[in-house]
């Protein structure tokens, strides 16, 4: 699929969300399949923190962990949720727009049912209630962290209701949005979630644990943008000043959560109608968008070229965020017991975790029959 074309920008084409019949060598955005890699390894790296920092209920039993891993690993666990689902939403969003105009809405939602319905299911009512027999002794009957391909369905069925309404154009490029409208719309992030989490505060699933509101608006906003960024070209326009200035952004606030943790004493994520609250959904934010424009603007800069072997794994990238977690909790309950540092069991875990995921993906799961319908 070609893309309009911006003169200080180059080809604007790049592939849908999956790996599916759209991509080809020719067109693909190797920065975003790069960052797809970074994502998809983050995932699984915030999966092996679980039971060996200050994560919330897991299946596997939380392990001891001294002071420092503690810190270290609760530091790589907050700042990672503070954006790297969000960017997950923004850059799936983004491949929609093309998606859609090319195949229609009813071939568009029936792709959609098929990629991100059948891994729902399959989850849910059989490898979920498999896991919580062997581990717990009862069947769990979860979407698990398929909650992220539940609620991209109903994103992408919402944004089908609207463009089948509004039918809008599909590119009016514009340039990227000053500091003010960035301020703006952080500020908008970090106020509507400290509404939703008067009522909502961290670790509170709702709808048959679907999705977390804490995150909800985040999450709704980076998905619209990721929309608006394709319509007006603004990925691969990021200025230089810009991406720059939010770098240090980012750098500044993951340097504020120690002391932005101690002041509001732990409580800057538990909710309600506090200021705690208030400081932690402002943090957040922030370090969200910052940290969204600063990947976005050093993949676009150091990133952007591709190889057999990066786009081998891109191309891996929705499998492996499907089959992460049963390998992860493998991998974890292999270490119950052993006699071994936190931060050791969390390296062991997360660097044999993404290796075994992108080989199973590549190897085994993609190569099973009928499995290029689901997942490209």
């Amino acid at each position: 699929m070609i893309y309009p074309r911006r003169k200080a920008e180059g080809n604007r084409s790049g592939a849908d969300a999956g790996s599916g019949p759209d991509t080809g060598p020719a067109n693909r955005i190797f920065f975003i399949d790069n960052l797809k890699i970074l994502l998809a390894t983050l995932v699984v790296l915030h999966h092996a923190a679980q039971p060996y920092g200050p994560g919330g209920w897991w299946i596997i039993p939380q392990e001891p962990s001294g002071f420092v891993d503690f810190v270290v690993l609760g530091i790589f666990m907050t700042v990672n949720a503070s954006f790297f689902m969000g960017l997950f939403f923004m850059l799936s969003a983004y491949f929609i727009p093309a998606s859609l105009q090319k195949k229609g809405a009813v071939l568009f939602m029936k792709d959609r049912l098929v990629k991100l319905g059948v891994p729902i299911l399959v989850f849910m009512f059989i490898v979920f209630p498999v896991m919580g027999i062997l581990l717990l002794g009862y069947p769990l009957f979860s979407p698990g962290h398929l909650w992220f391909v539940a609620l991209l369905l109903v994103f992408s069925a919402a944004y089908v209701a609207y463009w089948l309404v509004k039918k809008p154009s599909l590119t009016e490029l514009r340039d990227f949005p000053g500091t003010k409208a960035v301020l703006a719309f952080t500020g908008a992030m970090a106020l509507l979630s400290f509404v939703v989490r008067i009522w909502w505060p961290e670790n509170s699933w709702v709808a048959f644990n679907l999705f977390e509101p804490y995150h909800i608006v985040q999450y709704v906003m980076l998905f619209i943008a990721g929309i608006v960024a394709y319509r007006e070209g603004w990925i691969g326009a990021i200025p230089a000043y810009t991406g720059k200035l939010w770098s240090v952004m980012a750098v500044i606030m993951v340097g504020l959560f120690p002391l932005v943790y101690f002041v509001t004493n732990g409580a800057m994520f538990s909710g309600g109608l506090t200021v705690t609250s208030l400081i932690g959904s402002f943090w957040e934010a922030f370090m969200c968008v910052s940290m969204c424009i600063a990947l976005l603007a050093l993949f676009k800069k150091r990133f952007n070229k591709g190889s057999p072997l990066t786009k081998a794994l891109s191309e891996n990238t929705y499998t492996v965020y499907l089959i992460q977690l049963p390998v992860v909790v493998f991998l974890q309950y292999l270490l119950i017991g052993v006699a071994m540092d936190s931060l050791i069991k969390f390296a062991l875990v997360g660097s044999i975790g993404v290796l075994l995921s992108f080989a199973l993906s590549h190897f085994v799961i993609r190569r099973l029959p009928y499995a290029k319908y689901v997942l490209g």
